[in-house]
């Protein structure tokens, strides 16, 4: 039997061999899509290539070899010799007592994730043979201070160096043309890196070099006209950066968080910035933006909360939303006509912002624009705005008087939401509706006449107007939401110019003395009013 399995054994392999003349095909137990592995009890081999006799290595045990580690080139098993050529992936992850690495000549591939979380680590050389490094395969290597880039090299993959907490310099050599995304990630001792100019500019990643909180400087090719997207996020030691000439787009979250920066001059190359640019860059005091400029993207500098000095050049068209949110030390801004939009929230919680003049060709307010701005005691609204958005004036506490033009056709949801101040607001002729808490915690309000355009009061108009004394309802309003009035404690004297009593709920009015309150109603309708729901508990009903 085991005579006639041999010839077929035999027979099978002059057949592939006459019929599919390809050099190097094996049949049997060496088969390369079947690979072996073997060990010398500290390292494992995995072969990866039977023809020519490659393998790759590991770890051999959960905890790994310890101290320094000199990979070997070749390796013999059941006398055959095999050269080693790559380190698999997770190779030596979390090889806690491993302290430097020494890569041969004969690698060519790092695996990804290879030594990643072997904190231990301090040096790592590698020979310049090796031409594929892949990501993470230094990753939160954290006590590594020394490693170098081999020359083969042409990519550094993504998150290559993530989280090397002590690595302070690297050498970027020439035969890079490619740093993929958040390389540099997280390596909070690294300073002064120098790009080479075999890094072309669209082949530089994102955030390559966030939160790298020791770094000053990094010097780009000459040719680049982009700062990518997140390159200093969170670069914590980063006073001061000086844009080059040659830069002409600053991409988005290009300084976020920057926490040190304190002053930036935009030259007038530069056209384009992204969205929240400058976010969170909470010393910043001072900006230059370049004279050229028409647009300032969202959240531009959002959270900016000591910018007291930014100049807003004359060729402007739109402010986008929330550029200028949170910046809690900006007192004055001087805002061109050429300004046509600004976006949703773009002075929220500006507290120390006094006065403001908006741009006459301004059509919209949108959203919050002015949310939370405590300190503003004036604003002029263009003639040409014709909406008004929610929570535009939401928490202006000192905003003591203001003139809504004609155009304003509705009154939006606590639109003066928290205006404490505010004792006289002069209404639009055309105006037909007033929003849920459009002026509630107004404790200034004394009196208000409601247009007789209005046909509708909603819930909580007045919500806790505690000063309201005096209030003139129109005979176009067709219902008055629940609440409307709650807690308005002063009011005394209610004008309804309606021959017929609505149906209201007891809430309209809740919390109010209505024994002591005057209720003035069309001569015809006073009975009807004495027996009507709710407006019956009045203390006085009377004619007009």
């Amino acid at each position: 039997m085991k005579k006639i399995f041999y010839s077929l054994t035999i027979l099978s392999f002059v057949f592939t061999s006459c019929s599919n003349p390809i050099v190097g095909e094996v049949i049997g137990p060496n088969n390369p899509n079947n690979p072996t592995s073997f060990t010398d009890g500290i390292l494992k081999y995995t072969v990866t290539n039977t023809y020519n006799r490659e393998v790759s290595v590991e770890k051999d045990t959960e905890d790994g070899p310890s101290g320094a580690l000199d990979l070997p080139q070749i390796v013999t098993n059941d006398d055959i010799t095999y050269t080693v050529t790559s380190i698999k992936k997770r190779g030596f992850q979390n090889c806690y007592d491993l302290t430097s690495v020494i890569i041969p000549d004969s690698y060519r591939i790092i695996d990804s994730l290879a030594f990643y979380n072997s904190s231990l680590i301090t040096s790592i050389s590698i020979a310049d043979a090796v031409t594929d490094i892949k990501p993470l395969a230094f990753g939160e290597c954290a006590s590594l201070t020394t490693i170098n880039i081999p020359t083969g090299t042409t990519n550094l993959a993504s998150k290559l160096f993530f989280g090397c907490a002590s690595l302070s310099t690297i050498t970027i050599p020439t035969s890079v043309t490619r740093i993929d995304e958040f390389a540099f990630y997280y390596c909070p001792s690294l300073n002064n890196v120098t790009i080479p100019d075999s890094v072309l500019n669209e082949n530089m990643g994102i955030g390559v070099f966030g939160a790298c909180n020791s770094i000053t400087n990094v010097t780009f090719p000459s040719t680049y006209t982009t700062i990518p997207q997140d390159t200093f996020y969170a670069c914590n030691n980063l006073e001061s950066y000086t844009i080059p000439s040659n830069i002409t787009t600053i991409s988005k979250n290009a300084f976020y968080a920057c926490s040190v920066l304190e002053e930036i001059i935009i030259p007038e190359t530069v056209t384009t910035i992204g969205e929240s640019a400058f976010g969170e860059c909470v010393n910043l005091t001072k900006v230059v933006i370049p004279n050229n400029f028409t647009s300032l993207s969202d959240n531009l500098f959002y959270f900016c909360e000591n910018l007291k000095d930014v100049n807003i050049p004359s060729s402007l068209e739109s402010i986008g939303i929330g550029t200028f949110y949170n910046c809690f030390t900006l007192t004055n801004i001087s805002l061109p006509n050429s300004i046509t939009s600004i976006g949703a929230n773009a002075f929220g919680n500006c507290d120390k912002l006094t006065n403001f003049d908006l741009p006459s060709n301004l059509t919209s307010l949108q959203e919050g624009v002015f949310y939370n701005c405590a300190s503003l005691t004036e604003i002029n609204i263009p003639s040409g705005v014709r909406d008004i958005n929610k929570n535009t004036f939401y928490g202006c506490a000192s905003l003591t008087e203001i003139t809504i033009p004609n155009g304003v056709t509705s009154i939006p949801e606590q639109a003066f939401y928290n205006c404490a101040s505010l004792t006289a607001i002069v209404l639009p002729n055309n105006l037909t509706e007033i929003g849920e808490f459009a002026f509630a915690n107004c404790y200034s309000f004394t009196s208000f006449e409601i247009p007789n355009t209005v046909t509708k009061i909603s819930d909580k108009t007045f919500y806790q107007c505690t000063s309201l004394t005096e209030v003139i309802i129109p005979n176009s309003i067709t219902s008055i939401g629940s609440e409307a009035f709650y807690n308005c404690s002063s009011l005394q004297n209610i004008t309804v110019n309606l021959a017929s009593p609505l149906n209201i709920e007891a809430s309209v009015f809740e919390y109010i003395n209505l024994d002591g309150a005057a209720l003035k109603v069309p001569s015809a309708s006073v009975a009807t009013y004495q027996v009507a729901d709710v407006w019956k508990d009045f203390g006085t009903i009377t004619a007009l």
